[in-house]
């Protein structure tokens, strides 16, 4: 007899007719590029100025591959007449690309771009606006004035495509064949796309609800599907609480053995530890078993009360991992930047909430409920595990972290949903470097930004974003902001 087949809701196996069996495989990045020079140059400087030609466009080949080291380049080769243009794009379309760099090597004219270009108006289109050098050879000879003629043919193109409604979202880089920059301004642009792409298969639980009160954070799944991408899988509490009913006394023995050789812990008890243990074994069979990327949960008045602990132990060892992204609070915007920023990033986000301000320092502390990657920390050995200063149903003394950020460039972000659609917030700021964990029983961060800082917060405030902010180290400002283009989302940004 057929096996049946039922719902994750209430299957007892692993396989369910309502979830994928098998997690998305995230596949490299196609980038097609598309050159083009113009046959009737050829016939009139022939035996040079077509091998300079490809010499350059071929030099764009192998230092765009550089720069997506990650990514897939095809290349169909120079396209300099309307039956190469047609071949080029049946190549491109055969080979699924993704995204589409597109480089002249001379002047052309446009119904070659146009033939090659018309089954990818769906698609990303980055224009690359190149020449020999970055100086003006003033000996320079005609062939050279036509090897370096691109300019002509990118503002034609562009003028076309405006007049004919193709490419609104066209990106545009500048730079010589050897610019450095450029290349990876390209390779920005082609990391943003791979992150807004794979975040549309991303699949993410959420436990309970969003904390009562906290409107800022309500939201709708089919909105944030079609808009955002991610997939929002409700989770019963119980299906938690079975896994949490089964954990094993060495999966217990493990995480307390584990706890103990990360981490300084003062003032808890071994039962304390001991169900903190059990809750981050129970959490991570949770994601296994529903193949979640990443899961928000109300802690306060539910999951706490039903287990005894916090889960911040739990989130700490899943983000220092860095498979698995989670948070608290029923932050599903906020977990959808963290999500994002991993993949820009490479690690997760820290989760806070903004604090109060310094005006000699220009910066802000950021607090929130003990958690975090503790590489984050100044000094690991610095690390502090102790009680959860917040009382919210837990029995005993919790289990909570408590350290300040180390110094470094730092990206915050965060969604909402407005009634004018959703924006992205978008700022570039500076940890700075506190000698000492502020001693609040909590991770901290005190952060340093770029514009005065009582005016950054009236602004911040009238402008209505989340009490949340996502904290990740480095620069990725510049990627948020493609990804919200790419979403067709507002932006607010402090750089």
């Amino acid at each position: 007899m057929n096996e049946i087949i039922e719902s994750f809701e209430t299957a007892k196996g692993n396989v369910f007719g309502d979830l994928l069996t098998n997690r998305a495989e995230h596949r490299p990045l196609k980038v097609g590029l598309l050159t083009l020079g113009f046959f009737e140059y050829w016939r009139m400087f022939p035996g040079s100025l077509h091998a300079n030609v490809t010499s350059d466009l071929t030099a764009v080949y192998e230092r765009l591959k550089a720069a997506l080291p990650d990514d897939l380049v095809v290349w169909p080769g120079l396209v300099d007449t309307l039956d190469a243009a047609d071949a080029a794009g049946r190549k491109l379309k055969e080979e699924a690309i993704d995204l589409i760099v597109y480089v002249a090597g001379t002047y052309c004219p446009d119904y070659m771009a146009i033939q090659a270009l018309e089954n990818f108006r769906h698609l990303p289109l980055l224009m690359f606006n190149t020449q020999g050098t970055g100086e003006i050879n003033l000996k320079t000879d005609y062939e050279n004035i036509l090897r370096n003629s691109a300019l002509i043919a990118n503002l034609q193109l562009a003028a076309t495509f405006r007049k004919m409604g193709w490419f609104g979202g066209l990106k545009v880089v500048v730079g010589a064949i050897g610019d450095e920059d450029a290349y990876a301004e390209m390779g920005r642009y082609a990391r943003a796309y791979r992150a807004y792409i794979r975040l549309r298969s991303v699949n993410i639980g959420v436990i309970g609800h969003v904390f009562r009160g906290m409107y800022d954070f309500e939201y709708d799944k089919t909105t944030i599907k079609g808009t955002l991408g991610p997939n929002l899988i409700s989770i019963q509490l119980d299906h938690l609480l079975s896994r949490f009913e089964v954990v094993s006394e060495e999966e217990i023995a493990d995480g307390v053995a584990l706890a103990r050789e990360s981490f300084n812990i003062v003032g808890l008890e071994e039962d304390d530890i001991r169900k903190a243990s059990r809750l981050y074994a129970a959490l991570r069979s949770t994601l296994e078993r529903f193949r979640l990327d990443a899961l928000t949960l109300l802690g306060q008045h539910y999951v706490e009360q039903k287990t005894g602990t916090t889960p911040y132990l739990a989130n700490t060892l899943l983000h220092e991992e860095g498979r698995y992204v989670v948070n608290t609070e029923g932050d599903i915007h906020g977990l959808i930047m963290m999500t994002l920023m991993r993949q820009l990033g490479g690690e997760v986000p820290a989760f806070a909430e903004w604090g109060e301000y310094d005006e000699r320092l220009n910066a802000l502390l950021m607090v929130h409920h003990g958690y975090a990657n503790p590489a984050y920390a100044r000094d690991r050995s610095s690390v502090k595990v102790n009680r959860s200063p917040e009382q919210w149903g837990l029995q005993g003394a919790g289990f909570g972290f408590e350290y300040t950020l180390k110094p470094g460039v730092v990206t915050i972000s965060h969604l909402i949903v407005d009634a004018e659609g959703y924006k992205m917030l978008i700022v570039r700021g500076e940890a700075l470097d506190i000698a000492d964990n502020i001693p609040c029983e909590e991770i901290t961060a005190v952060v340093k930004f770029p514009v005065p800082i009582k005016a950054f917060l009236a602004e911040l405030i009238k402008e209505g974003f989340a009490h949340h902010c996502i904290i990740g180290y480095g620069d990725l400002t510049e990627e948020l902001s493609y990804v919200a283009d790419f979403m067709g989302i507002r932006k607010v940004t402090y750089l």
